[in-house]
């Protein structure tokens, strides 16, 4: 009877939540604040970037206890992974979600992508799209920071040797079309797209690694280095740090809690199995190895990461 009773509570807290966005939204719609905008970020709480993907779209109540967790973590942003359909969000659960995060000092950003996209981006083109009207028509509280652009040509079936190549530069032709026709974006790139020949692009007119044409277009770039020690992670993504320190551009890198169907039996990749405490303490230490002010953390995903949190007791 009482959890029945709370959670009547908490639909009730969120309809008067939406309520009061739909009308500031509306009281701001048409005027200079609601311009269409790519990439908007501005910290909202003091220190260090530190990230987590949000896959859990759609649960209210789950999405309010992983904002708690995530606040208390010192989370200040994260990649929320919101069904684009329609341009009317201001009417929708994502808006209320973006406050709510906000009210924590948490960024949201929108995150989107498809491996197919390498072939035929219409699909992106139109996400986009409709992103941008939502960005037009939302208010500053349930605005999106940025689009955190997710594409892993490797997905590919036809993905090998022989073909890496000509995927990687179908890979860049896309960002640097989507950078020119949207404007820039954050990127996730896995570490090991830096091997010798095989990862030789074209980028704007000069040949080049793909790691640093990445490092070089995208507003930010995550470096996939998962692995579950501060100094695995650094010695995987060491050349991507190195170029992103030489350039003074910011650079992310990514933890993994949980193994994902890629890499089932991978224990080296992942952090779950050896505690709450010990990622943490490793992820502190990987600042400290890295010992770079433009250094982003990123954690994959939150509800992997609460789990082993309430796994813990910690």
């Amino acid at each position: 009877m009482l959890e029945r009773f709370n959670k009547s509570i908490l639909k009730l807290l969120l309809l008067v939540l939406l309520i009061l966005l739909l009308v500031g939204c509306a009281e701001e719609a048409g005027g200079a604040d609601s311009q269409p905008v790519v990439h908007c970020y501005v910290p909202l709480r003091e220190g260090p970037a530190f990230g987590v993907w949000w896959w859990s779209a759609g649960d209210d109540e789950a999405d309010l206890r992983y904002l708690d967790f995530a606040d208390a973590q010192g989370i200040t942003e994260l990649y929320f992974a919101a069904g684009v359909t329609r341009p009317d969000w201001c009417q929708d659960r994502t808006s209320a979600f973006i406050a709510e995060a906000r009210t924590r000092g948490i960024a949201v950003y929108y995150l989107t992508g498809d491996w197919s996209w390498i072939h035929d981006d219409a699909g992106l083109v139109e996400r986009m799209e409709v992103f941008l009207a939502y960005q037009a028509s939302a208010c500053e509280m349930t605005r999106f920071a940025g689009v955190h652009l997710n594409v892993e040509p490797h997905q590919d079936p036809v993905w090998n040797a022989d073909t890496r190549n000509e995927l990687l530069q179908r890979y860049m032709d896309l960002k640097v079309r989507t950078t020119d026709q949207f404007g820039p974006m954050d990127w996730t790139i896995p570490f090991w797209y830096r091997d010798g020949a095989y990862d030789l692009i074209v980028y704007r007119g000069e040949m080049m690694y793909f790691y640093r044409a990445a490092i070089l277009e995208a507003t930010r770039v995550f470096v996939l280095s998962y692995r579950n020690s501060a100094e695995a992670m650094y010695q995987i993504a060491q050349h991507h740090v190195a170029f992103a320190r030489e350039m003074g551009r910011p650079i992310f890198l990514s933890a993994l809690v949980e193994p994902g169907f890629e890499n089932p039996g991978y224990d080296h990749v992942f952090f779950s199995s050896l505690g709450y405490a010990y990622m943490m303490g490793e992820l502190v230490r990987l600042r400290e190895l890295v010992d770079y002010a433009e250094l982003g953390i990123a954690v994959h995903e939150v509800r992997g990461w609460y789990r082993m949190w309430a796994r813990d007791g910690a």
